[in-house]
């Protein structure tokens, strides 16, 4: 179900760099240039805003989606149901032209919004593969690995056809709308209906509450007790405050842009700079599983957000035009980009299932995704605010690799990766004993009858 749900999500996300970087040349053109005012902002600035919008509406209603995944037994509606949505908001935008763009820019706003509950809802369901961070590791980068090699093909087509055609700016934009359609229509249906099942409530809603207060009260406590008993966890979901999730379209937004308007790279340029950046991400995925055992993903996450701050500094100030060397810099620094993304995003999600408390998961999931979106729209914020003002856009797109760095420093509090993981180690025990009883299993996970304790079990055995 994982997989089928990532293959679908890879082609829907790369739609927002074929359809964002037609959509704001049309509203240019409507303007009269990337730097004039339309619908009160610059038309340069219209991705970014729009990242904006979706960053603050989903950090105000997450503990509402929480709370219904949470004290419902219908996460897999709210799964199905924005995916259907996803969808619905993707296949509309191929009616994209210069009288349509605004339109398209809502739907892009609502296809935003939904991907990141929709995300919300398959994070609920990761824990549910295994409790063992080897593991986990090993599922985390496998889906990564599948998300961005179905993408690559998806984006390889649209680009192979648009050369070869040859397609405008914006009949390639329509055509990747279309497929993006199409394959998620398919995989997303294939998966909510077939592939993921159906959950009963963690919990049932307290009495004199709804669902809405009921989520924020619940974050209030998880946040209260994590903070308390679990220093480790506590610095990991500050650490996200700052950390770019990759569903919220934050850092896309930004580069959309930045190619778009400074570097003057078409539709289709950008589009080899994203495949670029997805060819990477799979030896990133596998560098992330490798680097997971050789140094502890706690370690694994640190030196990926480095990196990342790293290139997309080089990328800040070596990169200052539209010439031919510019853009050859801008294809080698997206594969270094993409290692990064590859690396850094199944690290962070192993760290997360290492450092949680077992039998605490869906509750302290909704938090961490509540964490890594609540000031998730602050890097578009300042990008805007500073292209608003006239500010040169290599220095908005600098301040991702602050929110990166800041990030890092974050992690440094949380101490060593064996000592955090042996805090939550006994709620292991205790969450498998508790899931036998309830299932009505004689003996707890930790009495099989493996050799030695038959060997036990007959040396104290009372003869007949």
């Amino acid at each position: 179900g994982h997989a089928m749900d990532v293959s679908a999500r890879g082609p829907i996300n790369q739609t927002g760099t074929f359809v964002g970087a037609a959509m704001m040349r049309l509203a240019a053109i409507a303007a009269g240039g990337p730097n004039e005012v339309i619908y009160h902002i610059k038309a340069s600035s219209l991705l970014t805003v729009g990242s904006l919008i979706v960053g603050i509406v989903a950090g105000v209603t997450m503990p509402l989606v929480g709370a219904l995944v949470d004290h419902t037994s219908h996460r897999k509606l709210m799964g199905a149901s924005s995916a259907f949505i996803i969808v619905l908001s993707v296949g509309l935008q191929i009616m994209l032209n210069e009288d349509t763009w605004f339109a398209v820019w809502i739907l892009e706003i609502f296809g935003g919004y939904f991907l990141i509950m929709h995300q919300v809802c398959t994070m609920s369901y990761l824990p549910d593969l295994t409790h063992d961070v080897e593991e986990m590791g090993h599922y985390t980068a496998r889906f990564m690995q599948t998300q961005y090699f179905i993408q690559g093909i998806y984006t390889s087509i649209v680009i192979a056809v648009g050369f070869s055609v040859p397609l405008t700016n914006l009949d390639t934009a329509k055509l990747a709308a279309g497929m993006s359609c199409g394959i998620g229509a398919i995989c997303f249906g294939y998966s909510w209906i077939f592939l993921f099942r159906r959950r009963p409530q963690l919990r049932e809603l307290p009495p004199g509450n709804n669902l809405y207060t009921t989520g924020f009260k619940q974050l209030y406590k998880t946040f209260r007790h994590v903070f308390k008993n679990y220093h480790s966890l506590k610095w990991f979901m500050i650490s996200l405050l700052f950390s770019p999730e990759a569903g919220a379209g934050v850092v896309l937004a930004i580069a959309v842009t930045f190619l778009t308007f400074i570097v003057e790279m078409d539709v289709k340029e950008i589009a080899v700079v994203s495949l670029t950046m997805l060819f990477c991400n799979v030896p990133g995925a596998q560098l992330s599983k490798i680097m997971c055992k050789l140094i502890n993903p706690l370690n694994s996450f640190r030196c990926a957000e480095i990196m990342f701050a790293i290139v997309n500094a080089l990328i800040a100030g070596t990169v200052t035009g539209a010439t031919t060397k510019d853009k050859n810099l801008v294809y080698f620094y997206a594969a270094l980009i993409g290692v990064a993304f590859g690396w850094m995003f199944p690290s962070q999600r192993t760290l997360a299932v290492a450092l949680i408390p077992k039998g605490q998961e869906v509750e302290i999931m909704g938090l961490i995704s509540f964490f890594g979106q609540i000031l998730g729209f602050l890097p578009v914020m300042v990008f805007t605010i500073l292209n608003e003002n006239g500010v040169n856009m290599r220095w908005g797109l600098s301040t991702v690799s602050f929110f990166l760095l800041t990030s890092f420093l974050c992690t440094l509090p949380c101490g060593k990766f064996e000592e955090a993981a042996a805090v939550v180690e006994p709620t292991s025990v205790a969450y498998l004993d508790s899931y036998a009883s309830k299932a009505g299993f004689k003996n707890s996970f930790m009495d099989e009858e493996t050799p030695e304790n038959v060997e036990n079990k007959t040396e104290g055995a009372t003869p007949a």
